[in-house]
């Protein structure tokens, strides 16, 4: 039986080499392609965040920097007196930080989609 054993491992042994040999670059390079397919599609959403975000804070920045209201001068003098000379960014950057932990929020269903 070891001799049979042995005959069918010296005959099987320079099969597999040579399986391995011509198919083994192809399984690698599907594995590689597989690998970095999945990075790319990853890195593709989180660029759509990030550019979701960046877009986000300029429409707010913009909005906010647009925004213009007729007051009487006196009560446009008090109004200046309280409120800080970049009242606009700051406005802007609150309501930044509250689409951001929105979005943060779905983050994990979206990255989710299609197995990433």
């Amino acid at each position: 039986m070891g001799a049979l054993v042995r005959l069918l491992f010296t005959a099987l042994i320079p099969l597999a080499r040579n399986f391995f040999k011509y198919f083994g670059t192809w399984f690698l390079q599907f594995f590689f392609w597989l690998k970095v397919a999945r990075f790319g599609l990853f890195l593709i959403k989180v660029g759509i965040f990030v550019a979701l975000i960046t877009g986000t804070a300029d429409v707010i920045s913009s909005i906010v920097d647009s925004l213009t209201v007729a007051m009487p001068a006196v009560l446009a003098d008090g109004v200046n007196r309280i409120l800080p000379d970049n009242f606009s960014t700051c406005v802007s950057a609150i309501v930044l930080a509250k689409f951001t932990v929105m979005a943060l929020h779905v983050k994990d269903r979206v990255l989710g989609l299609g197995g990433v």
